[in-house]
């Protein structure tokens, strides 16, 4: 009787092991969680804190003052 309840309780922790596994695999894959490694965040690690390999763009006041023009127009189209 011993041998089964021990067997019920490792049924039980692998269980709970796969399922947080797979909870953090789906995520992965919906984009929900995202690594902070230089390879995954493409040149903008702000949300890390942490520096990437490529440098972050930077923008000259004529290049800023078009991209809002941009935005503004994109924002027009979907209404």
């Amino acid at each position: 009787m011993q041998q089964l309840s021990l067997n019920l309780a490792d049924v039980v922790v692998l269980s709970i092991i796969i399922g947080v596994v797979a909870l953090i695999v789906r995520g992965m894959l919906r984009g929900t969680i995202r690594t902070c490694d230089s390879a995954s965040c493409s040149g903008n690690c702000g949300s890390c804190g942490s520096q990437c390999a490529s440098p972050r763009i930077k923008l000259t006041r004529e290049q800023r003052a078009q991209l809002r023009e941009i935005d503004r127009r994109a924002k027009e189209a979907q209404l």
